[in-house]
């Protein structure tokens, strides 16, 4: 601040300067020059700011050494503190006039490419239609090897277009918010094990071991939800893990992560909400940190120098989060590049009002009284799959699981040696490509240690592929007795069925 002046008038001065030095952006002159007229002027002047920025100032002047009062300078800041907020409320109003527009220009996009997208898979799904329904009548038809081969692959190749057409369909009613969810009652476990068998012809093509872990006395059997959107979300999920996994092992897990009552205030009567936590393995490809979060968005596919080698076109886990979203649930996923992935979802279901006890079914009345007295053998080498059919198993008397065929013979033999008796009335042994030699060794030396011969039930645990088909169609030829097949996926109601199938065989 500059200003030149004597006596009291300087001294008023001084003293005012004084309050106003916590006071910033207010400066006092009392004679100074002044360009715009040209003459010296007493001058006050006060910023004009912005967000805490400066923008300009407002400046009042008349006849030098005149003293600014107090109440002068508040007047002029409060004049300056309004400006500032008129000059900043309407630069937010432009802002958010720009927005809106940009908004809507957005929303109009976005309709018209969902309708144009809609309107072209509706076009495309009728001739689509038309060709595999052409396609199916060859089923039936003579033809030869090449040509049985070139209809596979046109049905095949149909299947993946119409899916991709299904999928486009469902983002465009999603995001145009034309999809609810429609609950009603349903088997909740047969709805897993269909989904996983659906997998099992896919996941056997690529020698995966596809597994499905659940405690089903955990679980309720008949539950009310969307099972058709239930179902989708699985699909995808499954989908995923299979097209980029090429070796090792794929697991869905099913567990129940809470339960609530929630009074209905139609009926004024309880509502039992349940809430189940799905998760999914995979010892796959994995993904990048960097791509995770935009995995999630329609049309992304994250590396594309991985992802452009599969089908599809980035629509699947976008359709995912959005029913989840739309059933109340989360959903997520784990992963580092190279090392697998892990997803994860909620789905939240209500209970049936009626008794359980009236529909549902246990593993014990599954598993009958015979089965449950058998000594059972598991020779497998994945821990997964070891792990999942002792839990299935768990009420049977006695059930040893290994992962070599050393382990589960020198078992045997302790036991023979111990109770002089064979210790197990069925095996399950699982059947590859690559151990067809050792398995065929392996169970001769279990039928040498029977006292009885061909008592044993011998239970191969096979991929559902041609190699897999034709070794155990071989073995069983050359053992002969009571032996059988298992294709995995491995599920409750597989496993009881076969287990049921040898009893009554045997009886």
């Amino acid at each position: 601040m500059e200003f030149s002046n004597n006596g009291n008038d300087s001294q008023a001065f001084v003293k005012l300067q004084e309050d106003l030095n916590d006071n910033s952006g207010i400066d006092i002159y009392l004679d100074t020059y002044c360009d715009h007229v040209n003459k010296n002027v007493s001058e006050l002047s006060v910023e004009l700011r912005l967000n805490n920025n400066y923008w300009g100032w407002i400046k009042v002047h008349r006849s030098p050494n005149s003293i600014w009062l107090d109440s002068e300078v508040g007047l002029l800041q409060q004049i300056s503190n309004q400006i500032s907020l008129a000059i900043t409320y309407s630069k937010l109003s432009e802002e958010n006039a720009e927005k809106e527009i940009q908004l809507k220009a957005a929303e109009i996009a976005s309709y018209t490419k969902n309708q144009i997208l809609a309107n072209t898979s509706h076009e495309l799904r009728t001739p689509l239609s038309a060709i595999m329904g052409i396609l199916s009548s060859f089923e039936s038809a003579t033809l030869t090897a090449n040509q049985m081969d070139m209809i596979n692959i046109m049905s095949s190749a149909s299947d993946v277009v119409l899916s991709i057409i299904k999928d486009i369909l469902c983002v465009a009613k999603l995001e145009a918010h034309k999809i609810t969810l429609i609950n009603r009652t349903f088997d909740l476990l047969e709805l897993f094990e269909n989904i996983i068998e659906e997998f099992g012809k896919k996941a056997g093509d690529k020698n995966i071991e596809l597994i499905i872990n659940y405690e089903a006395d955990l679980l309720p059997r008949y539950v009310k939800s969307d099972p058709e959107r239930l179902r989708q979300v699985l699909y995808h999920l499954l989908s995923n893990a299979v097209k980029f996994t090429d070796k090792g092992e794929i697991m869905m897990t099913v567990s129940m992560q809470s339960g609530k009552v929630d009074e209905n205030p139609i009926y004024s009567q309880p509502v039992k909400k349940g809430s189940l936590l799905i998760e999914l393995y995979d010892t796959g490809i994995g993904m990048d940190p960097q791509y995770i979060q935009d995995a999630w968005k329609s049309f992304s596919q994250g590396d594309m120098s991985i992802t452009k080698k599969q089908d599809g076109t980035g629509l699947g886990l976008s359709i995912c989060k959005s029913l989840v979203k739309l059933n109340g649930g989360e959903i997520n996923v784990e992963s580092l590049l190279g090392h697998g992935s892990k997803f994860w979802f909620t789905w939240n279901f209500e209970f049936l009002s009626i008794s359980s006890s009236l529909l549902e079914t246990k593993v014990d009345d599954q598993i009958s009284y015979t089965i449950r007295h058998k000594r059972i053998l598991i020779i497998h080498p994945i821990e997964n799959v070891r792990n999942v059919m002792l839990k299935y198993l768990k009420n049977v008397e006695k059930v040893d699981a290994f992962d070599t065929f050393d382990k589960g013979i020198r078992e045997a033999k302790n036991y023979e040696e111990l109770h002089y008796k064979f210790a197990y009335d069925i095996v399950f042994v699982s059947l590859y490509e690559n151990n067809e030699e050792e398995t065929l060794k392996a169970i001769l030396e279990l039928r040498g240690l029977e006292r009885n011969n061909n008592n044993l039930a011998i239970i191969f645990i096979v991929l559902p592929n041609n190699k897999g088909n034709e070794v155990t169609k071989k073995l069983i030829a050359k053992i002969g007795g009571a032996t059988y097949s298992l294709y995995s996926p491995i599920t409750l109601k597989k496993l009881v069925n076969q287990l049921m199938h040898i009893v009554k065989n045997k009886s």
